[in-house]
C-alpha cells in the first residue's frame, strides 16, 4: 500500500475496488435556525426528524442553494436571528475607522462540506480541485462556501449612517437600513481548505464545486393534487426529462438507443412530410403567382418541415392507465399515493441518469427528498425508506450500466413510520437549543442519535419500531404504564383544559403531546434518551408500595404500610435502590419531583395527611369516594387505603378506564395526575400544594368545574 498520491501503477489495477467519495459531515453557520449546526451524514440514507420549525427544511435548502451553480441572493431574514447583533458590532468597529475589525465582526452564512475518499484513489477527477493538502495519509477534502460582503463594499454597506450613534444605535433601525443592501452587496464564494491546516486554502469556482458535489432536490410540493381545470401530468414531465438526458448522453444505455431510434423514425416522417408538402405547393404555385408573390424578382420558394425529436418528446409525452372497456385513463385519475411514489422513483431515476451521463467521474451525489410520506399509507412509507438505500444499486442494473451510483439521500420527514424503519444510526434529530421556548426559538442543534450517551439503542429502536416514534415530532410527551392510563389520560387532558387553560397558560390540546405506553419496568430506560432529545416529559407511574413478608420477600401492600417500592422507574429516578413510600410522599409533598426537563408523577394524598392510592385505580377511587360509596366511617388512613384497594380489585383494568373515561361523568382527576399536567403546561397551580383544603371539594370534575391544582 502506497503512502503517496498518486499511487503506483500496479495499484491502478485495483481501481474498481476503490471506495467512492462520500460526504461525512456538513457544518452550517448563520442560516436561519441553523446558527451553528453540525450534521453527520450516513453513507446511504440520512433521515432528519424533529417537530415543526426546527430547521429540517432549512438544511436541505441551504445546501441546495450553496452547492448548485447559478446566482444566489439571500436576504436579512435568511441570517440567524442571533447574528443580528453582529451587524451592530461591525458598524461600531467601522465607525471608529477599523474596517478590518468590522469585516471580522460582520456575519456571513457559510456551508462547510467534509468529503472522505479512499486512500487508494489514483485519479481524483472533479474531486481534485478540492484537495489542497500534501499529506499522503490525509483522505479528506473540505470545501467551504460563503455568502459574505463583497471586497471593498464596506463603505457602501454602511453609507449614510451617523458615526455619533455608534454606541447607542438601535439594532432594529440599523437592520432596517442595511438589510435591503444585503442581496446587492453580498456574494457567494468558495474555498478548498486543507484538513491539516485551516490557514491553507485555495479559491475554487462554483463550477468546480458543482462538478465534485452534484445536488438534486425532490420537493414536498410535487403538484400531484393540483387538479384545477387542466391537471398537470407531472409523471409525464419526468419521463420527458429522462429522454432529454438520454439524447445527450454518450453511453450505450437503452434510453440512449431509444432516443436515437426516435430521432431516426422522426427523420423518416419529416422526409415524407416534406415531399407531400412540396407536391401540394407545386399545385398551388400558379394560383399564388397570380397575386404577385413572391414578386420583387424572387424565385419560387420550396417547403421544408423541421421537427426536433427531443422537443417533440418534451412537449407531447404523457402517461395513461388502462381502464375498463379499453378506455385509457389520464395520469390525474390514478390515486395520489401511487402517483406520488411513482413520481419520486422516476425523479430519482432521472437524477441517476443525469449523474451517469457524466461518465465514471469521481464525484458525490446528494439527493434531498422532502416529506416522501405525502399520500402514502404507513406500510408504504416504511417500505419506501427501507428500499431507498437499495435504489442506488438497482438503478444501474436496470440501466445495464457497469458503473455505480454514488448517491447519498437526505430525507426530511414528519412520519413516525419512516423514523421507525430508518433506525437510530440514520436519524438526525433537530432540537431547539436549550432555553428556547416553542414558537420563539432562535437556533437549533442537530443531534445524532447513534451518539446519544447512556441509552440502550437496541432496546429503544426495537420498542419504537414495535410501537411508534412520535417522540421525534412531539412538543411534549407523557410516558405512562399501561392500558388503563392510555385510555384515561386523553380524557383527563380534555377535562384538564376545560379549567380555562387558554386564559391561564394555554392548553395541552393546542400542543402536540405524545402519549407513550412504556410500562413501569421500562420507563427508566427512556430517561437518558429523553434527556438527549431535550423533550419536556411527564412520567406518570404507580408508587407500587411493598413490605417484606415472613419469608423476607417483598409483597404488595397499602402505601402507609409499605417499607419499599418495587417500581424500578422510581428507584432509578432518585438513584436509590431502597426508598420507602414515606420518603416518596415527603419528596413530592410540595411540588413534582423534577430532573432537567423530566417530571415524575406518582400517587400522593388527595388531602394533606390523607390516604394515598398505590395504583391509578386506587388513587381514582380515593379522589372520587362518592362514585364508589366510599364513605368516611372513622377509618384509619391504612384502613381507607385497604378499602380502595379491595374496590379496585373488583374491576378489570381496561374496563375500569373505559367506564370512567367514556361512560361516566362528574369524576375528579386524581391529584398526582392533575399536578403533573399543570407542570407539563408550565403553569403554576392556583393554590400551594401544602395548603390544600381538607375536604378536596374544589377538585376538578369532568363536567368542567373549576379545580385547585
Amino acid at each position: 500500500m502506497s503512502d503517496s498520491k498518486p499511487a503506483q501503477p500496479q495499484q491502478r489495477q485495483s481501481a474498481p475496488q476503490v471506495r467512492p467519495p462520500r460526504v461525512t459531515k456538513v457544518e452550517v453557520k448563520n442560516f436561519r435556525l441553523l446558527r451553528n449546526a453540525v450534521v453527520t451524514f450516513d453513507e446511504d440514507v440520512t433521515v432528519c426528524v424533529g417537530r415543526n420549525n426546527t430547521g429540517k427544511t432549512s438544511l436541505a435548502e441551504v445546501l441546495s442553494r450553496f452547492l448548485r451553480p447559478g446566482d444566489v441572493s439571500l436576504r436579512l431574514e435568511d441570517f440567524s436571528a442571533d447574528s443580528y447583533i453582529e451587524f451592530a458590532d461591525a458598524y461600531r468597529k467601522f465607525s471608529t475607522g477599523d474596517e478590518e475589525a468590522a469585516r471580522k465582526c460582520l456575519p456571513e452564512i457559510s456551508v462547510t462540506v467534509f468529503i472522505a475518499y479512499d486512500r487508494e484513489t489514483t485519479e481524483y477527477g472533479p474531486l481534485g480541485p478540492l484537495i489542497v493538502d500534501l499529506d499522503p495519509n490525509c483522505t479528506e477534502a473540505i470545501v467551504r462556501v460563503r455568502y459574505a460582503l463583497k471586497p471593498g463594499a464596506m463603505k457602501e454597506f454602511f453609507r449614510d449612517l451617523s458615526g455619533a450613534l455608534a454606541e447607542e444605535w438601535e439594532e432594529s433601525i440599523l437592520l432596517a437600513l442595511v438589510g435591503p443592501r444585503i442581496p446587492h452587496l453580498f456574494e457567494r464564494s468558495a474555498v478548498a481548505v486543507d484538513p491539516t491546516d485551516e490557514t491553507n486554502y485555495r479559491n475554487v469556482s462554483m463550477a468546480e464545486v458543482a462538478k465534485a458535489i452534484k445536488v438534486d432536490f425532490v420537493k414536498a410540493q410535487r403538484g400531484l393534487d393540483d387538479e384545477k381545470e387542466r391537471p398537470k401530468d407531472q409523471i409525464g414531465k419526468v419521463l420527458e426529462s429522462l429522454f432529454m438526458v438520454a439524447a445527450k448522453a454518450d453511453d450505450g444505455s437503452f434510453l440512449k438507443t431509444f432516443a436515437n431510434d426516435a430521432e431516426a423514425a422522426l427523420g423518416e416522417i419529416v422526409s415524407s412530410l416534406n415531399a407531400h408538402l412540396q407536391e401540394m405547393y407545386s399545385k398551388m404555385a400558379p394560383t399564388v403567382s397570380e397575386f404577385g408573390y413572391p414578386g420583387l424578382g424572387n424565385r419560387n420558394f420550396s417547403t421544408r418541415t423541421t421537427l426536433d425529436a427531443k422537443r417533440l418528446l418534451s412537449n407531447f409525452t404523457s402517461i395513461r392507465y388502462p381502464g375498463s372497456g379499453g378506455v385509457e385513463l389520464p395520469e390525474s385519475y390514478s390515486g395520489l399515493g401511487s402517483r406520488n411514489l411513482l413520481l419520486i422513483l422516476l425523479t430519482l431515476f432521472s437524477y441517476y441518469r443525469e449523474y451517469s451521463a457524466q461518465g465514471n467521474q469521481l464525484c458525490v451525489h446528494l439527493v434531498f427528498i422532502e416529506e416522501p410520506e405525502a399520500h402514502l399509507h404507513p406500510q408504504m412509507q416504511e417500505t419506501f425508506i427501507h428500499q431507498l438505500g437499495v435504489f442506488k444499486k438497482k438503478f444501474p442494473g436496470a440501466d445495464g450500466a457497469q458503473q455505480s451510483w454514488n448517491a447519498q439521500f437526505l430525507v426530511t420527514t414528519h412520519s413516525a413510520h419512516i423514523a421507525n424503519r430508518a433506525g437510530f444510526p440514520a436519524i438526525r434529530y433537530f432540537r431547539l437549543c436549550d432555553g428556547d421556548e416553542l414558537g420563539d426559538a432562535t437556533s437549533s442543534a442537530v443531534l445524532n442519535l447513534a451518539e446519544a450517551p447512556g441509552i440502550d439503542k437496541e432496546f429503544l429502536h426495537k420498542y419504537l419500531t414495535l410501537t411508534r416514534a412520535d417522540l421525534f415530532f412531539a412538543d411534549k410527551a407523557i410516558l405512562i404504564e399501561g392500558a388503563t392510563e392510555r385510555i384515561f389520560i386523553p380524557a383527563a387532558i380534555a377535562e384538564f383544559d376545560k379549567r380555562g387553560g387558554d386564559e391561564v397558560g394555554g392548553s395541552l390540546a393546542s400542543q402536540y403531546v405524545s402519549i407513550m405506553e412504556v410500562g413501569g419496568a421500562y420507563a427508566h430506560i427512556f430517561y437518558p434518551f429523553l434527556d438527549f432529545l431535550g423533550l419536556q416529559t411527564l412520567v406518570i407511574t404507580d408508587m407500587d408500595p411493598a413490605r417484606r413478608n415472613q419469608n423476607h420477600h417483598l409483597e404488595s401492600c397499602c402505601v402507609h404500610e409499605g417499607t419499599a417500592t418495587t417500581n424500578e422507574g422510581i428507584k432509578k429516578w432518585f438513584g436509590e435502590s431502597e426508598i420507602s413510600p414515606v420518603d416518596l410522599l415527603k419528596r413530592a409533598e410540595i411540588e413534582l419531583p423534577v430532573v432537567g426537563m423530566r417530571g415524575l408523577a406518582y400517587q400522593v394524598p388527595e388531602n394533606h395527611d390523607g390516604p394515598c392510592g398505590r395504583t391509578f385505580e386506587d388513587a381514582f377511587i380515593l379522589a372520587n369516594p362518592a362514585l364508589f360509596d366510599l364513605g368516611d366511617e372513622g377509618e384509619s388512613i391504612s384502613e381507607r387505603e385497604q378499602r380502595a384497594k379491595e374496590l379496585a380489585k373488583g374491576y378489570k383494568k381496561s374496563d375500569f378506564a373505559l367506564e370512567f373515561a367514556v361512560s361516566q361523568e362528574n369524576w375528579k382527576i386524581p391529584r398526582y395526575i392533575r399536578r403533573g399536567l399543570d407542570w407539563l403546561l408550565d403553569r403554576v397551580p392556583a393554590e400551594k400544594e401544602d395548603s390544600l383544603a381538607g375536604s378536596g371539594d374544589e377538585d376538578m370534575t369532568s363536567s368542567g368545574q373549576a379545580a385547585v391544582g
